[in-house]
This record gives C-alpha cells, sequence and structure tokens, in this order.
C-alpha cells in the first residue's frame, strides 16, 4: 500500500510545482493566511475539504475521497478512534442491555442489533477523568441527559459506586 505525503510535504510540492518562494505567496495562491499555512504544517489546524480538492487540482493528483479522509485523520487518531470504540463496545456489553443508572433496558437496538446506550465518562476527562472502562458507564438516553445536566451528586455517586464492582 502507498504511504500518502502529509499536509506539510504536499504544501511544499505544491510551492515547489507553481514555483512560490515562501508560504506567504503559497496562502496568497490558496485564498487563506501565512499563518493558517503554518498552523497545519504544525498541525494544528486541518485543511478544509475545498482546500484539500484545490491542492490536488494544482498538483495534477485525482481527488479521491479515501485518500483525503486518510490525511484528514492522522494513523494516531485513526488508532485512537479504535481503542475508544473498542471500550465503548466493552462497556455497552458489561451494562447487558441495560441503564446502569435506571437499570430499564436499552430503549431500542441499533442498526446491528446491539442495545442503544450512551457511554458516559463517570469523573469527566476535564476534571481528570479518563476514557478507559474504569470510569466509563452505559446509559439510556434519558439519564445520560440526566447525569450530564442536572448534575445531580446523588446520582453521580450511585454511578461510582457501580464502577466500584468492576475495579
Amino acid at each position: 500500500m502507498e504511504t500518502l505525503p502529509d499536509w506539510p510535504s504536499l504544501l511544499d510540492e505544491l510551492k515547489c510545482t507553481e514555483s512560490l518562494a515562501s508560504d506567504s505567496k503559497l496562502a496568497a495562491t490558496l485564498g487563506v493566511t501565512r499563518g493558517y499555512i503554518c498552523s497545519v504544517r504544525k498541525g494544528r489546524k486541518g485543511v478544509s475539504l475545498e482546500l484539500a480538492k484545490d491542492i490536488f487540482s494544482r498538483l495534477g493528483r485525482t481527488f479521491d475521497v479515501e485518500t483525503i479522509e486518510q490525511l484528514f485523520i492522522s494513523n494516531k487518531v485513526r488508532s485512537h478512534i479504535k481503542i475508544l470504540s473498542a471500550i465503548r463496545e466493552y462497556v455497552i456489553l458489561r451494562a447487558n442491555g441495560h441503564c446502569q443508572m435506571c437499570g430499564i433496558e436499552a430503549p431500542f437496538k441499533c442498526r446491528d442489533g446491539s442495545p442503544y446506550l450512551e457511554v458516559h465518562h463517570v469523573v469527566s476527562l476535564r476534571n481528570g477523568g479518563s476514557s478507559d472502562a474504569s470510569n466509563l458507564v452505559a446509559l439510556c438516553p434519558n439519564c445520560h441527559r440526566k447525569i450530564t445536566h442536572l448534575q445531580d451528586t446523588e446520582n453521580q455517586e450511585k454511578l461510582e459506586k457501580i464502577l466500584e464492582e468492576y475495579v
């Protein structure tokens, strides 16, 4: 399988192809700011679909949706998403098709036949929680909204006790 160039490499190739001496001239040609180009190079910003199409077109490459998608999502992010999906599946399986807060059966089934439950971080990421199974519970949509918006300490304590069972 062909390894894909990254955005900085594609930008350098475009600069060379169009005989542009600087990122400022490249930015002007693409209709963006030099700061934006700088942010893309450092990985702080992504490239819009329109800009990606323009870059590929200017380089004389065919616009392939799979290729563009792979460029949009780095390998590190892609593998992280796979890990999170596996953890999410495990948490829902562990709940045995029932909301871990109210105990009712999942309100409906997903297309693949699995119970529809939403995964909730008991200790939020911004408060130092993690995305591993020891901090996740499966909730029905109503309980998930309830716990997220009401921030009820009684229900929070209930979820923490549920997690203690798995440790």
